[in-house]
Formats: structure tokens, sequence, C-alpha cells
């Protein structure tokens, strides 16, 4: 089944430019129908080829783009429109044209129902390729520049705290908030069994030491009881992870840290936009961090950010981050610092994303709503259990949980089906660098073993949920 989009409508011209277009308009075009691709046409409608990222990267490499920004270089702008066949042409593209008896287009076919489709994508539109063309053009690419500094503004406006400092990614964020909260050696970190490696190798780059706790089997994410457990006299801080956009009790766990005087220090890579209790995650910690990977709701290709409410804190994290310099005198450094800077090219992006924030998480909630329809009559899928009122989760990736034994199988088939899926994390406990670490997890170790991440981007629609259902009923029914 193929998606038809009439000629005539608004929605049909975002995939069709006409061969006096120039390269800069094509390229928007291609960016923002999310197929990378336009149908060229010339003034009279008629059909004369394609084009696509790829034929411009070329272009631009080799300067016959630049030497002509039309498309006159380009094979399709003199190709005979007569001498193609409306009915064989590119029945094996993912953009596909409808033409009449004449040649004339008519509409066109959007069709997934043989395309490879990763598991996650970043979604770049119009608008980010002209944030990060100003940012070159401005010569401003490196940690220094205007958009560094809005990013970090607009992005903590976003969360709801009064300070942002973006950096080089997520897990070196994790770093300097421990760091700039004095966590070192003979301390203990909490964290959770079901995670990233990323969130227990920052607590050991401390020289810290990191006490692993279970999750919980609603949530996900380690509970308040869980922490209050595992708590010693040396537990100097805890980072709580809104894992797959789910958030952690959040609130009760950095009311008991406050009562104990332990730091908190939110982990919210996968959770932009979650909120507990009415307030969005990012807001509960003394510091919060969050990653802006490629495949991060907001994504700046690598990058990450701080966020945090202390003046005190900010002014430590900033310098930190650039190699612990004095900020009113150069080339005088107070401490030892890291080079964790993010660039102005990077952060032209991310502030760029942070206005289709909403808008990517309305689109991500569509897919899983439209899997959890697909696969709901299936024997043995199991969706996210459903989290009390106070928590408000986020999809960051479409998962369900299927059993141990089947995953594998499934995982398989949706390869040779030309779908990408991926397993839930591993445990840390069972990882080998962690495992004097390791404690009894069975909830995590359960979720590890049962869950899958589907895909969800963009790049899903109706028809990518069809052939993942068809994958589904083979394996499973």
């Amino acid at each position: 089944m193929s998606l038809a989009v009439p000629e005539e409508t608004s929605l049909a011209e975002a995939f069709v430019c006409n061969k006096a277009e120039s390269v800069l308009s094509i390229i928007e075009k291609c960016l923002d129908n999310g197929t990378g691709s336009c149908l060229v046409v010339g003034d009279d409608r008629r059909l004369i080829g394609r084009i696509s990222l790829d034929d411009i990267r070329r272009a631009l490499a080799d300067g016959t783009a630049i030497v002509d920004p039309t498309l006159g270089w380009h094979p399709a702008a003199n190709m005979i429109s007569a001498n193609l066949l409306p009915n064989d042409i590119d029945r094996h593209e993912l953009l596909r044209p409808v033409v009449d008896s004449t040649g004339h287009l008519t509409g066109v076919l959007i069709d997934r129902s043989a395309q490879p489709v990763q598991v996650a994508m970043p979604t770049l539109t119009s608008d980010d390729f002209r944030s990060m063309l100003d940012a070159f053009i401005s010569g401003w690419i490196s940690s220094k520049g205007p958009y560094v500094q809005k990013f970090e503004a607009d992005f903590s406006r976003f969360v709801g705290v009064k300070h942002g400092v973006a950096v080089s990614n997520g897990t070196v964020a994790l770093h300097l908030a421990l760091v700039a909260l004095g966590i070192g050696p003979g301390d203990e970190v909490i964290v959770p069994d079901l995670t990233f490696a990323a969130t227990i190798n920052a607590v050991l780059y401390c020289g810290a030491t990191p006490v692993i706790v279970d999750v919980d089997p609603v949530t996900w994410c380690m509970s308040r009881e869980s922490v209050k457990r595992a708590c010693t006299p040396q537990t100097k801080a805890i980072i709580p992870v809104h894992l797959y956009g789910r958030p952690a009790e959040i609130g009760p766990i950095t009311e008991f840290a406050r009562s104990r005087g332990i730091a908190v220090v939110e982990d919210c890579a996968e959770a932009h936009g979650a909120r507990y209790r009415g307030k969005a995650v990012g807001q509960f910690g003394d510091v919060s961090c969050f990653s802006f990977y490629a495949n991060k709701i907001v994504t700046t290709g690598e990058g990450g950010m701080c966020v945090t409410d202390s003046q005190e804190l900010a002014n430590s994290l900033r310098i930190l981050r650039d190699h612990g310099m004095s900020p009113d005198r150069s080339y005088w450094h107070e401490r030892v610092g890291y080079n964790y800077r993010i660039t102005n090219l990077q952060a032209a992006i991310g502030q760029s994303q942070i206005w289709r924030v909403n808008e990517v998480l309305q689109r991500n909630a569509r897919v899983a709503a439209l899997y959890r329809e697909a696969l709901k009559n299936i024997p043995d899928v199991r969706f996210p259990p459903p989290l009390p009122d106070e928590y408000r989760p986020v999809v960051w990736m479409a998962c369900v949980q299927v059993p141990a034994e089947k995953r594998l199988p499934l995982m398989r088939a949706a390869h040779e089906a030309n779908i990408e899926t991926r397993s839930f994390f591993h445990p840390l406990s069972a990882l080998p660098p962690y495992g004097k670490y390791a404690r009894s997890c069975p909830t995590s170790i359960e979720l590890s073993a049962t869950g899958v991440n589907l895909p969800t981007s963009r790049a899903v629609d109706e028809q990518v949920v069809e052939r993942v259902a068809r994958v589904f009923h083979r394996v499973l029914a």
C-alpha cells in the first residue's frame, strides 16, 4: 500500500520542484518532505525526473552545483518526459510520480512498503539547515558564537530552569555535574542497573564508587524505596535516569535526598519534555543533564547540556567546561578543568530544533499509538505499563516486551524484512567493567531480556507499522 498525495494539494508541492529552482530551495524541500528527494517538472508541469540529496551532495562536492545553481547540471534537467514510462518508472523508489497519458504530474506516491527502516533517525529541516548555514557563514564555528548562548537560554527556558550550560555530549554533562558537586574518591553514587553505560562511567571518571540498584517494574526507573535501601553514610549523590521517556519517581527521590544532604543529578537524556507532578523532568535535580545525540528528541548530532537553578553551580560548570579557566582573566586557570565545549555549529542546529520539540513528541506518540493498535492482539506482546496520574511520560522510542526466547528470532526476522530494531540496554551488573559493583536486580534482568525498541521517526507511517506487525505475527503468532 502506498500513500497517495494528489498533485494539486499544497502537500504535493513539498515533493515537487521546477527545473529552474535553486539548489538551496530544492535542498530545503528534500529535507522538509522527509523523503530526501523531489520530483522534477518543467514549466508545463510535465514530469522530467527526480533529484535526491545524494545527487546534490555530489554536485556540491565537485562544484557543478556551484557553477550552475539551478538544475542545469543535473541529468534530469535534460531528460525528455515523453521517454518516461509512467507505469514502470521508479517502482522501487520511496517517492514515486503519478502521471497522466501526456506525462503531466497528477500526484505523488510515498511507498515505504519495501524501504529499509532505521530504528531512529534525526529529523532535520530547512530551519536547521538555515541556522547551520548562518553559523557557518558567520565564521563562528568553534565554541564561541551567538548560537551557544541562544541554545542555552532557549533550552533552559524549555525545561523551566534558570541556567543552561551546553557541552559536547550527554556523558560529559553527567561528569561535569558530578565534579561541580564535589563528587570524588570515597563517595558513593547510586545509579540504576538498567541504563546506558554513560551513567555509571561518569561516576567512575570521578573516582567515586557506583552503587547499583534495581529498577521498578512499573516505571522502569529507580524508586525512592530502592534509593533508601542503598543509602549509606558515604552516599553523596543519586543519578535517577528517566528511561525511554518514562519519568522516575523523581519527586520523592529528591525529597529523600535533600533530607539527607545528598545531591541529585537527573539523567534526562531520553526524556525531553516528560513531566512529574506537573513539573518538567530536569527541574528536580541540583543539576540535570540532557543528551542531544542524533537519535534523541532534540539533536545536535553530538551534544549535551547541564541545567540548574543555582547560579553558583552554573558558574562552576562553565569554568570546568572551559579548561578551568577564569572567565575574567585570560589563560588564568583556577582549577583543573576540561575541554567539554559545544560548537556554535552544533548549537545552531539545537536552537532551531527546540521550536519543534512538541511537534516531535506528538509525532512519536502517534507512532507508538499505531504500534499499539497493530500489535494489540498478538500473543505475548506487552506494552509499557501505564503510569500513575502524576507521571507524564514521553515517547523517545516506541517499545514492547516479548518472550525472551522469541526476541532474537523476532529481531532477525525484522532485519530480513529491512526493518531495524534494537534490544533494551544490558543491565550494568551484567557488563564486564562493572562486575565488582553488581547487585541482584531481577526486574532489570527481565526487562533487558525481553525489551525491543521499534522504529520511531517521521519515516514511520501506517505502511511501516503494517510491515512490523507482519513480522510480529509471523514470529509470535
